[in-house]
């Protein structure tokens, strides 16, 4: 029981596929992920929702269990939290020098794992961020790589599955895609679209958020800009819902980022901070026209960027400017 890991979720990701998609049998998918029977037989039963099981749900669910579960086990080391709230300090004071000390003194401790996974989880005052080094706490991995072809066909693919030549920025044609909401969280917005190799920004304005709307739209900018697209990713936003009608039509690969995790599309974050040196927060997009987002991205796209692979973005900007 020691050795028991918890299931992940991409162990959820293909167990949504194998019993949803090509209707396998419990056995089946057990065998697969090497798992007991009796292990895939209860988190069916535990996270499924009416008659379909989804990855996203029981991740979710797992994670609130989680932290219910751990914090009476927290409770059990109020002293040892009060001398680590005071005592910590990144650069002289660390997690670990802190498990050490308290231990010297008497302080009934945890390990320092635990504290660790205390803070991964978020379930002290400690953040990550605050780290001197802050740990990287997904490892990414081939071990289901041989189902990444029939993940493919699913609407939207978990990020942890986009291939290494668009994380390493070695293919041009990758975009990242997002919105810039106007004030009061209005239902006026921009929707944004960079190449992931060049860090150039496309954008054309939403009247509102459905996500119809959003999706032709999104099919509108594409086709004025003739954008030779090779992929998208988007966050978990709901306006995206529909994303996957695009990318089919193009029959190109839809990446989902990890639940709040709209960092891992960092390009498109980072353009979209641009963007707010010129619509600050609170500004309202109703007068918002045509010809003030070009004038915007005109700005953005003649800045400097550090571009890793020169010969790809040369292409790119012959075809685009």
């Amino acid at each position: 029981m020691n050795n028991y890991k918890q299931i992940s979720l991409k162990e959820r990701t293909l167990i949504e596929y194998l019993l949803n998609v090509q209707n396998k049998s419990v056995s089946f998918i057990a065998k697969e992920l090497n798992r007991n029977r009796s292990t895939i037989y209860r988190e069916i039963k535990r996270n499924k929702a009416a008659v379909i099981y989804k990855a996203k749900d029981a991740q979710f669910t797992r994670g609130i269990n989680n932290t219910l579960s751990h914090q009476n086990e927290i409770n059990k080391y109020k002293e040892f939290l009060r001398f680590l709230y005071a005592n910590f300090n990144p650069k002289s004071f660390s997690i670990d020098v802190c498990v050490f000390k308290a231990k010297e003194l008497g302080i009934k401790t945890p390990t320092t794992q635990t504290v660790y996974n205390w803070i991964k989880n978020k379930q002290i005052k400690i953040k990550s961020k605050d780290l001197l080094r802050p740990r990287f706490w997904w490892r990414k991995s081939s071990k289901y790589k041989k189902y990444l072809w029939e993940i493919s066909k699913m609407n939207s693919i978990p990020i942890t599955y986009r291939p290494k030549n668009i994380n390493k920025r070695k293919e041009v044609g990758h975009f990242e895609i997002d919105l810039v909401v106007g004030a009061g969280n209005t239902s006026k917005a921009i929707i944004t679209l960079v190449e992931r190799v060049t860090r150039k920004g496309f954008a054309i304005k939403l009247e509102n958020k459905t996500m119809k709307h959003t999706t032709e739209k999104l099919k509108e900018l594409i086709g004025k800009e003739n954008l030779n697209i090779k992929s998208i990713t988007k966050d978990n936003g709901m306006e995206f819902n529909l994303l996957h009608e695009v990318t089919q039509e193009l029959s190109v690969p839809l990446y989902t980022c990890n639940t709040y995790a709209s960092c891992e599309k960092g390009t498109n974050e980072n353009f979209n901070g641009l963007i707010r040196r010129y619509l600050p927060k609170k500004t309202n997009f109703t007068n918002l026209t045509d010809d003030n987002i070009i004038e915007i991205l005109n700005e953005i796209n003649k800045m400097p960027r550090k571009i890793l692979n020169y010969k790809s973005a040369q292409e790119f900007y012959e075809t685009f400017g």
